[in-house]
């Protein structure tokens, strides 16, 4: 993928004789980790005799439109329900999703899945008026609602990061918002109202969300793309001290020197900001858990207390992402998940 991410030298030599099955395999992948269009970017600069069988190829390039048409219905449906906000007082700011894609160089080829954006306070005002122009609020929980509108999934979040029973977590999370309401000159997503976040949040959000991925049910490969993409953008950009202090502070810095660690050696990230600091020494394991793993727990649709259980059961049977990537113990870490929930319902922060 780095070919097509950083337009690194292209290893036609490693595909030449590969057959029918190598490339399913390879598609499989792709489309398990949410590559797809990504690889697929990869595959057609290849030599045209070291390309996927024809049918093969001809498929691949039919996904990898329905990916761009979701893109494009996605960031319209998203667009327009900002706007309701926008008219309305509001500040809706775009999380992951649509903050990130910019940063690839071809940002339909970025799969999002829901529209995430934060209002705050707002929250519960937001859903209203959603629901007062055809959405359906699926769910409200203490973090963020769940709104239906028009094919698109929404998460209209309350907070940025889950809080409920942690005072670190609570303290992370008014360092974030504080870094949204200090945004002066707002950056919006071209042509739209959905405001985009700080470099310096966008960094912090990215690697805490996908700290706690990682932990719970695992990322994906493309966790770690959006976090390559960010840093070749905005690695001059960035105040690496100030975020480097900052995940240390929380627990984080393994798991973001891991992330640049496979970006740089697996997709060609060129590191060029001598603050930035690369450590290899769990990005094996790390990677290995990426490729092999299959913990996911909120795309099963089986319900709250199901994927309550399987968070509980992943955090046991990966004891080893708690102690060698988050520093702690996962023990305390799940009494803390199951006192929050029973004691801590309504956060405030």
């Amino acid at each position: 993928m780095g070919n097509a991410l950083f337009d690194t030298r292209c290893d036609a030599a490693s595909v030449a004789a590969w057959d029918r099955a190598d490339w399913e395999a390879l598609f499989r992948l792709a489309a398990r980790q949410g590559v797809l269009a990504v690889v697929y970017d990869a595959v057609s600069l290849l030599p045209k005799e070291n390309r996927p069988p024809r049918n093969l190829n001809l498929r691949w390039a039919l996904s990898v439109e329905n990916i761009e048409n979701r893109y494009c219905m996605q960031l319209a449906n998203g667009a327009e329900l900002a706007g309701l906000w926008t008219a309305a007082g509001f500040r809706p700011v775009v999380l992951k999703g649509f903050a990130v894609s910019r940063y690839y160089p071809v940002p339909e080829h970025r799969e999002c899945g829901d529209f995430d954006c934060f209002l705050g306070q707002d929250r519960e005002l937001g859903d209203s008026i959603a629901v007062g122009a055809g959405a359906v609020l699926e769910e409200s929980g203490y973090k963020h609602s769940h709104i239906l509108y028009k094919g698109l999934m929404v998460e209209n979040h309350r907070f940025c990061i889950g809080v409920r029973g942690s005072r670190e977590a609570k303290e992370l999370e008014r360092f974030l918002e504080g870094l949204l309401e200090e945004g002066a000159a707002e950056d919006k997503v071209p042509g739209t109202d959905m405001i985009l976040p700080p470099v310096m949040f966008n960094a912090l959000f990215l690697t805490f969300h996908g700290l706690k991925h990682f932990l719970g049910e695992g990322i994906r490969l493309r966790h770690i793309c959006d976090w390559a993409c960010f840093v070749a953008r905005e690695q001059q950009n960035m105040d690496w001290q100030t975020f480097y202090a900052v995940c240390d502070r929380y627990h984080m810095r393994r798991y973001a020197d891991v992330m640049t660690a496979i970006a740089v050696h697996g997709l060609g990230l060129r590191v060029e900001n001598p603050e930035i600091t690369v450590d290899s020494r769990y990005a094996d394991r790390v990677l290995s858990s990426v490729l092999n793993d299959n913990d996911l727990i909120n795309s099963r649709g089986k319900g709250k207390w199901w994927e309550r259980f399987k968070l509980l059961s992943n955090m046991s049977r990966y004891r080893w992402k708690y102690r060698e990537i988050y520093q702690k113990g996962y023990f305390g870490e799940m009494v803390q998940l199951v006192t929050g929930f029973v004691l801590d319902r309504n956060p405030k922060i």
